[in-house]
């Protein structure tokens, strides 16, 4: 009996050992299974992602010119307004207002450079005549019409060559309305007094900036921008409180600085430019002028510029260069065909945040008035700017000079002179 026992204790170890061997067993067989299920899942998603790569693209549409140029237009991130006062404008205009230093040069007045080829010109564009808008000046102008063949497609170079669509030849050069500087046709009034108009440029970007520019006194112009938030409303409010009003019209930079929505671009059609504007000249009424905004590039372009002064030549309005560029031909081209044009003499707020470089500014307005019986200075409706105006218009006019809106500056001009064109 007892060596029984002993044999029974013997062989407990020997089943333990084989359970354990057991479930070993078991544990590999479900973990190979495991194995063999991940491996023919990866490869059914490998075989799904070679067989999507391995579908032909689909044709893409033939698209014309037109829609195609139409489709990039509206594929093209929306702009966005921008903050007062983009970068530095310099009063002897060697600063671009996106920052940029230009070359130091002395070109006859009537002689552009461009960077940029101009593009093809497009076929010439038929606008009905609106009634014209009452201003507040009364100035006759000789009406000059530019005429663009319903076939002409041809491009002059630089070197005085014509590219056609189809071939390339050495020709003449077609004959185009010679540029002309205003001053050659324009015969100013000296008045008793020096005048200066001041013209704010950008109200209504910044609200507060409006308000603030509607409660200076009358003699101050305002010129706002088209894109402007409740554009409408505060214009018809400036009118009340006795502003005359401008049109502020984005115009593309040199640079890579936003003009805002709706901007005149460079390379855009003349139909483009024309919609551009006239949506522009929609966002309300009153304006007796229009001026650029930014157009470092832009007002550099000459076709580009026929097109706009040939709609504002169809209105009462007159055109003011803001000058910021020193290659802009928009005042020739304006002169050129007979639209009424300003250009800007002083750029004040530069540096708005220094109140004595305003004061300066507005010094050389007066030395500049003194000279020539007027000038007209710009800047922008800054906290520091109109504190600074508020002050400088009374000592002004006790020093001499009247603080004028800007229609009394276009009413000293005379009379255009006789210009062989």
């Amino acid at each position: 009996m007892t060596a029984k026992r002993k044999t029974d204790k013997t062989n407990l170890p020997k089943k333990a050992k084989k359970n354990s061997s057991s479930h070993r067993g078991s544990l590999f067989i479900v973990a190979g299974f495991l194995f063999f299920i991940t491996l023919a899942v990866s490869s059914v998603l490998v075989l799904q992602k070679n067989k999507d790569h391995s579908k032909p693209p689909e044709p893409q549409p033939q698209l014309t010119e037109a829609q195609a140029k139409k489709k990039a237009l509206e594929a093209a991130p929306a702009n966005k307004p921008h903050p007062i006062n983009l970068g530095d404008i310099s009063i002897d205009d060697t600063v671009l207002e996106d920052g940029r230093v230009s070359e130091s040069v002395n070109l006859p007045p009537s002689v552009t450079v461009s960077e940029d080829k101009d593009p093809e010109p497009t076929k010439k564009i038929e606008t009905s005549k609106p009634a014209p808008q009452k201003s507040a000046y009364n100035l006759t102008t000789k009406s000059v019409k530019v005429s663009k063949t319903e076939n002409d497609t041809s491009v002059t170079t630089s070197e005085g060559q014509s590219q056609n669509n189809n071939d390339q030849v050495a020709s003449l050069p077609p004959q185009q309305k010679t540029l002309v500087e205003p001053d050659q046709r324009i015969e100013w009034i000296k008045p008793e007094r020096p005048m200066i108009a001041v013209v704010l440029d950008d109200v209504g970007v910044n609200k507060r900036g409006a308000e603030l520019a509607i409660e200076l006194p009358g003699a101050i112009t305002l010129a706002f921008m088209t894109y402007a938030p409740d554009v409408k409303e505060m214009a018809d409010e400036a009118r009340r409180k006795g502003h005359e009003l401008m049109l502020h019209v984005p115009m593309e930079p040199l640079g890579s600085a936003d003009p805002g929505p709706k901007a005149l671009l460079t390379g855009l059609s003349d139909e483009e430019i024309l919609s551009r504007l006239e949506w522009g000249m929609a966002q309300f009424d009153g304006y007796i002028g229009i001026n650029n905004h930014m157009g470092s590039k832009f007002t550099g372009w000459r076709q580009g510029m026929e097109v706009v002064m040939s709609r504002i030549e169809q209105t009462d309005h007159f055109f003011m260069d803001s000058r910021t560029s020193p290659r802009s031909v928009a005042a020739s081209v304006a002169a050129s065909m007979g639209v009424p044009v300003l250009r800007r003499d002083v750029f004040i707020d530069n540096d708005y945040k220094n109140t004595l470089e305003i004061l300066k500014q507005l010094k050389q307005a007066e030395n500049i008035a003194k000279k020539n019986g007027h000038a007209i200075a710009i800047g922008h409706p800054h906290k520091s700017t109109v504190e600074v105006l508020h002050k400088w218009i009374k000592e002004a006019e006790a020093r001499g000079f009247d603080i004028v809106p800007i229609s009394r500056i276009m009413a000293l001009r005379r009379s255009f002179k006789q210009v062989n064109q």
